[in-house]
């Protein structure tokens, strides 16, 4: 992950808005500095020991900051002193999880979304408080639910969470001592909701008691995974992507074949295990019963190793067809594809043409350019110089014998698209339009937040009188508070902020694209 600027400004006002200035500002120091031992990191913070302690118990209980032993320089033996770092990874899933919320909901309900967001903000914590916390969030706004019957749910909720991989073990806390600030021992892979006691919760529920302490489970932790969480919204990044080529019932299948690859494998292998048709049509049957998808399942399946995303690869027609998710293939087209529109957005139609037509011949001589994107000879040197200007395509000089007298030379330049480095550059891009957009959405709120809490408060008052039965009068002097302008600012303030919320959902997808580009191809194509 790079440490950039526009990196680091992204993670800065992420830290901010979730955990605080103090969060911030000590997170902040080790993405700048680096490696640091709590000493250093209090000089560079200027926080008091006591606070800082404080602080970063916090972050390393939301797994946002690891620690290890360090290294003694003189002796080379390991030291008491731990030192810590920023997982700057950790830092984006922030936003990420966000963005996730609505995937999550239709994959396992309000009850399952519930479930991950209690966890979320707990960062760590054991299987019976993250159902009792759960379900007193849920008989807070539906307070007529039968208190046993909605335990039962939330545990059911959280077994299927952790059997799909989206909750996973935490590490274990042990006793912290003066020289630790936490000390974690290796998870087990095997879990266990053993030691739910779910009568001894319905009646702190009954009796108003809304804390739990002294779980029978309190050792064994839980975490959100955050890859099982990144893989989930791969997988609809994909789903999306072929269902605005071809249609729903395609991206349905992709959804499918995704989740089979990580059954049967590594969920991020260059390429699926071979996933034979009989066994895909049962999938499919458990999941979308009675769709056109069960119904016409070959030709979609034909139709996806077609197509020219390269996600789908037909190996024959053995044991009624064997198929293959080719990863890699589909993710480098899926890059090509994005770096395409970015530049068509930023220099127009003719500069996309240019663009592709460089990343057909791989190295081109700016002559042969202009014959194949069939534009003037001007014309296409000045996009092609402007592209070049902004470091989207690059140029090599090469000398070359004229083959008439011996020892003269002609030079010729030819272009080419540096992929990894334009993949890496995008993304910086990325970082800052993200960073960008949260600051706007800051502004809006600061700009227009008295009106805002006028019009919470005023709905607020509107449902209680309504539920009081108050007389229709009083409620329409109420509605009525806002003025002409006010309601025209909130008009304009949901207007914006809905633009700007669907700006970065579109800009979290490229980063993510571009950091699965990053992480499968480590570089190297």
């Amino acid at each position: 992950m790079s440490g950039t600027s526009q990196h680091s400004q992204l993670c800065s006002i992420l830290l901010r808005e979730a955990y605080g200035d103090l969060a911030e500002k000590v997170a902040m120091c080790l993405f700048r500095f680096g490696d640091l031992t709590f000493s250093q990191l209090a000089s560079h913070s200027k926080l008091k020991q006591s606070k800082l302690q404080t602080v970063l118990k916090g972050l390393i209980n939301f797994g946002l900051v690891q620690f290890e032993m360090g290294v003694d320089a003189k002796s080379g033996t390991q030291s008491n002193t731990p030192i810590y770092n920023l997982c700057k990874g950790r830092v984006l899933f922030l936003h990420r999880y966000i963005r996730g919320v609505p995937v999550f909901i239709r994959k396992f309900g309000t009850e399952g979304e519930i479930v991950l967001d209690t966890l979320m903000k707990c960062g760590h914590e054991c299987a019976s408080d993250i159902i009792f916390q759960a379900t007193v969030r849920i008989l807070k706004t539906e307070s007529d639910q039968n208190v046993a019957s909605v335990l039962e749910q939330i545990k059911g909720k959280l077994t299927e969470l952790i059997q799909f991989g989206l909750i996973e073990r935490a590490p274990s806390r042990q006793t912290e001592t003066q020289e630790k600030l936490s000390d974690f021992s290796t998870p087990g892979k095997n879990y266990s909701l053993k030691g739910v006691d779910l009568p001894m919760m319905v009646q702190r529920i009954s009796n108003d008691i809304l804390t739990l302490e002294d779980a029978e489970d309190q050792a064994i932790l839980w975490q959100v995974s955050r890859k099982r969480v990144t893989q989930l919204l791969r997988d609809e990044m994909f789903a999306e992507a072929l269902t605005g080529r071809i249609d729903c019932h395609a991206g349905n299948l992709v959804r499918v074949l995704l989740q089979l690859m990580a059954d049967t494998g590594p969920a991020m292998a260059d390429a699926s295990n071979i996933l034979h048709k009989p066994f895909i049509q049962s999938a499919v049957k458990n999941s979308y019963s009675g769709s056109p998808l069960e119904a016409h399942l070959s030709e979609y399946l034909q139709i996806l190793s077609q197509d020219s995303s390269s996600l789908v690869k037909n190996l024959g027609d053995a044991s009624g067809g064997e198929y293959q998710i080719t990863l890699k293939s589909a993710i480098l087209e899926l890059t090509w594809s994005a770096l395409e529109k970015i530049t068509q957005e930023q220099f127009g139609t003719k500069g996309a043409r240019i663009f592709r037509v460089v990343r057909r011949h791989q190295f081109i001589l700016v002559d042969d350019i202009q014959n194949h994107a069939m534009l003037p000879p001007k014309e296409a040197k000045q996009i092609l110089y402007t592209l070049v200007g902004q470091n989207f395509v690059h140029f090599r000089e090469m000398k070359l014998g004229t083959g008439s007298e011996a020892g003269k030379t002609s030079t010729s330049y030819y272009f080419f698209i540096n992929l990894n480095q334009l993949v890496r550059m995008c993304l910086e891009k990325c970082y800052l339009a993200q960073f960008s957009a949260s600051v706007r959405q800051n502004d809006i709120v600061s700009k227009y937040s008295h009106t805002i809490q006028k019009e919470s408060r005023l709905t607020s008052l509107y449902v209680t009188l309504k539920d009081q039965g108050a007389p229709q009068e009083q409620l329409e002097d109420i509605a009525g508070m806002l003025t002409l302008t006010e309601r025209e600012d909130l008009q304009k303030i949901g207007t914006w902020r809905s633009q700007l919320n669907f700006s970065e959902y579109d800009i979290d997808n490229s980063i993510l694209l571009f950091e699965l580009y990053i992480q499968m191809f480590k570089g190297k194509i």
